[in-house]
């Protein structure tokens, strides 16, 4: 029997952004820091990272409001 449920995936889904916001932000600080210390030969790559993790947390929101759509909010059943 499995124990998926549609609150538990919610409740995951905002996790993994809370999670996605806390590592986006910390590599904005890192990505300043190299522009900061005047390392732009770096930057160009670490913006490629940070457009890979912006497109993450953007999927994992739109795949939060889907599932909230589709299902309610987990906390509305707490």
């Amino acid at each position: 029997m499995s124990d998926f449920s549609f609150q538990k995936a919610i409740a995951m889904e905002k996790r993994h952004i809370l999670e996605g916001e806390k590592r986006l932000a910390r590599q904005e600080a890192l990505m300043k820091e190299l522009i900061d210390r005047g390392q732009d030969h770096l930057t160009g790559r670490a913006g490629e990272v940070l457009g890979f993790l912006r497109d993450s947390l953007e999927l994992s929101r739109e795949r939060l409001r889907y599932l909230q759509t589709q299902y309610g909010d987990a906390s509305e059943s707490n």
